[in-house]
C-alpha cells in the first residue's frame, strides 16, 4: 500500500487534484485553458508511465 502511496503516478494526479480545487476553493485565478492544460498534461503523463510500467512488467514476466 505504501508503494502504491507515493507512486509518481500517484503525486502527479494529487498535485493535479489539489491544484483544481485550489483553484476553485481559493479563487487562484487561473483560467479555464490553464486548468485544462494542467489536466491534459497530468493524463498524459500518467497514462505514459502507465504504459511504460506495462512494458516493463511484461518483459518481468518473459525472463
Amino acid at each position: 500500500m505504501k508503494k502504491k502511496l507515493s507512486s509518481r503516478k500517484f503525486l502527479v494526479t494529487i498535485a493535479g487534484v489539489i491544484t483544481v480545487v485550489a483553484n476553485d476553493y481559493f479563487n487562484l485565478k487561473l483560467d479555464n485553458n490553464t486548468v485544462l492544460s494542467l489536466v491534459s498534461l497530468v493524463a498524459a503523463y500518467v497514462l505514459g508511465q502507465a504504459h511504460v510500467d506495462a512494458k516493463n512488467a511484461h518483459k518481468g514476466e518473459g525472463k
